[in-house]
């Protein structure tokens, strides 16, 4: 009996050998993962590229554009408030930055024979805002502004353009009387009044048109010509 145990193969003896070694291959596979190659994301490159790149020309160019300069007109020395500009209160200057109000050099003919409304300083910008093309008020002369409705004023009046005024008065018992005042008057600026439907017309005349103007009912402008 004791000679027939010992005969008997064990568990371990009768399991194959191809069968455990496989089993172990399986095991390893398995807590071995293949590494993966992590793909190329083309778009996302060429973005980058291209973001780069539009970077350093927006910089190129508003280096470029910082630096461009401008001839505008300076003048050349003082000019006192009321003064006719002349040639030699002009030159040219180079000048960076924001210059859109300024005269350009090649306008500065326009700016002679016109009158300075401020005191100009030597080396400052000229600016259309600094002059003007109407001279001084004299002694005795007024702007007089008035708001006209439609039918008051001529539909294409423009300043420099002679006018007479006229004015419509109420008597006491109410009746009406229009006068064609003897002043001629020069339109000044013509502008359109804040409600968009009456018209603000300054002219320059004498101080009497003023108060002519200002004791009214009614005023009418008729443009007439140069005299």
């Amino acid at each position: 009996m004791a000679e027939r145990i010992e005969a008997m193969p064990t568990r371990a003896a009768r399991r194959p050998q191809g069968a455990r070694s496989g089993a172990a291959g399986r095991v390893s596979r398995a807590t071995a993962p293949t590494p993966r190659s992590r793909p190329l994301r083309v778009p996302e490159l060429v973005v980058g590229v291209v973001l780069v790149a539009g970077c350093a020309l927006l910089a190129v160019m508003f280096s470029s554009r910082s630096n461009a300069t401008t001839t505008v007109v300076v003048a050349s020395r003082s000019v006192a408030r009321g003064s006719a500009i002349v040639a030699g209160d002009l030159k040219g200057a180079e000048m960076a930055g924001a210059t859109t109000a300024m005269v350009r050099g090649r306008n500065a003919v326009d700016l002679i024979g016109q009158i300075a409304l401020v005191d100009i300083a030597a080396d400052s910008p000229l600016t259309q805002s600094l002059v003007t093309a109407a001279r001084p008020l004299l002694n005795g002369e007024a702007l007089t502004s008035m708001a006209l409705a439609p039918g008051q004023v001529p539909p294409d009046l423009a300043p420099n353009d002679h006018v007479r005024v006229v004015v419509t008065s109420v008597g006491v018992a109410g009746e009406t009387q229009a006068t064609l005042l003897d002043e001629q008057a020069i339109v000044w600026s013509v502008s359109l009044a804040p409600d968009g439907t009456s018209t603000i017309v300054t002219v320059r005349g004498p101080i009497s048109l003023s108060s002519a103007v200002a004791s009214a009912a009614k005023v009418q402008l008729a443009r007439v010509g140069d005299h």
